[in-house]
């Protein structure tokens, strides 16, 4: 029988001290990849996906513990174990330091203050631990006039610079939604993580990456800095467009709400739309055979190819397009995804099995393959402060005195000391608000929960 073959991380212990989405999520991603993450968890303020700002799943009652029911939290925090350490405390500061000792790698987003407050700041943590690896992602880095900033995601959008591109000629900007600086964090995070794991284990040495989330946005706009470099103007904002390569839109197909993105980047990939939409000749146009005359008349032809897409269904317009080497695909949404073959095909949902009553859902795993690992999500994200027995008595090496100690005085707790309230709706309110666009009956089905 054929040895199996260890995952790259095995045998590295990861200090989580993260929460929301970007360094959570990177974390989640090391365990996938056979790390051990200890998420420390503080006991008087929930991270926000455990259930203040994300509720449980839909078809899951809240119960008396929300906080151990959320599927954001979940997704994000696959594979670790939970430790709730008051951290404000210097017991709590002292374990944390005894855990570092223990450790490989500590991950933190809080403001750059914070660590220093506590004394846990990498300078002082690097002396007890010199080959230790510390992420730090903050909204502006640890240093600088805006170091201080406090941040969000759907804020940064701005600052990144990627906002001031994005929206339609003669109107404002526009930010694309969602948290997404945050998952920019997590790939660019991991990517000095690597660097920073190879050099230790060549040298011995530690290092400290110090992660401003706003400077990621540079690498979204190149052109746009390049263009300002050479010429000194900005590029407009052109909303679904492509300033180069016309047609290049989103295009309403048959149905409701049913669109398709399509890009001819090329006057022979321009020829064989043109033979579909069954107008050969618009190839051979003075106005549209060359991409110079395509771009002059953008808007005449956009309305050429609206027209020819409105009669035909979506997956029938993908599939004959795709046929001609013409880059196209449907605009889809979450159920789409769910089902989407291509996905299922390269095994991107992961069945995890979820403490009752939420029992088994898909997660999603990651978007690569390891041809000679068998990465994957390991177990669920952990209940709040779970595995703080274990931690204290296996790796720190605590007598159950000590550990009911340290309890009493609330520097280790089980519940969290200020839960707040639980953000979750009820579906018809969720439905009223806009929370939810609507509700698939067949929804469970559709992910694999009843299989």
């Amino acid at each position: 029988m054929e040895k199996k073959k260890k995952l790259p991380l095995e045998g590295v212990r990861v200090l989580d001290l993260s929460y929301v989405f970007a360094v959570p999520y990177m974390a989640g991603l090391l365990s996938d990849l056979g790390a051990e993450i200890i998420k420390i968890e503080a006991p008087h303020k929930l991270d926000q996906t455990r259930g203040r700002a994300f509720g449980p799943y839909l078809d899951n009652d809240p119960a008396q513990d929300p906080w151990n029911r959320s599927g954001i939290f979940y997704v994000v925090n696959r594979g670790k174990r939970s430790l709730a350490l008051d951290l404000g405390q210097e017991k709590g500061q002292e374990i944390f330091r005894d855990l570092v000792r223990k450790s490989d790698i500590v991950l933190e987003n809080y403001t750059p203050r914070v660590m220093r407050k506590w004394g846990l700041n990498y300078d002082e943590l690097k002396k007890i631990k010199p080959s230790l690896i510390m992420l730090s992602n903050t909204g502006y880095g640890s240093s600088g006039p805006w170091s201080a900033f406090p941040s969000q995601g759907t804020t940064l959008e701005a600052t990144m610079g990627v906002t001031f591109y994005t929206g339609y000629e003669g109107d404002k900007p526009w930010k694309v939604g969602q948290s997404y600086p945050d998952f920019i964090a997590c790939w660019a995070g991991m990517n000095a993580l690597w660097a920073a794991i190879v050099h230790m284990r060549k040298t011995g040495q530690g290092q400290w990456i110090d992660c401003g989330m706003y400077q990621l946005g540079l690498s979204l706009i190149p052109e746009a800095l390049i263009q300002k470099q050479l010429d000194g103007t900005d590029r407009p904002r052109i909303g679904n467009e492509d300033l180069e390569h016309v047609p290049s839109n989103l295009y309403r197909a048959s149905g409701n709400d049913q669109w398709i993105a399509i890009t001819v980047d090329s006057d022979e990939r321009w020829a064989k739309l043109a033979a579909l939409m069954g107008q050969p000749a618009l190839a051979q146009d003075i106005r549209y055979a060359t991409a110079a005359a395509r771009r002059t008349h953008r808007a005449e032809l956009n309305a050429l190819v609206a027209a020819w897409t409105l009669s035909r269904e979506v997956n029938e317009l993908t599939s004959i397009l795709q046929a001609q080497d013409i880059a196209s695909g449907p605009v889809l949404n979450s159920k789409d995804l769910f089902i989407n073959e291509h996905l299922q095909h390269r095994g991107f949902y992961e069945r995890v099995e979820h403490p009752a009553p939420i029992g088994p859902r898909p997660i999603i795993g990651r978007p690569y393959r390891l041809r000679f690992r068998d990465a994957h999500i390991k177990k669920s994200g952990p209940r709040f402060g779970e595995d703080n027995d274990a931690i204290l008595r296996d790796i720190l090496g605590m007598t159950a005195e000590q550990i009911a100690e340290i309890k009493a005085n609330k520097v280790v707790c089980d519940l969290p000391t200020n839960p707040g309230l639980s953000g979750t709706m009820d579906t018809e309110m969720m439905l009223r608000l806009g929370t939810l666009s609507a509700v698939d009956k067949d929804y469970r089905s559709i992910m694999g929960v009843d299989r």
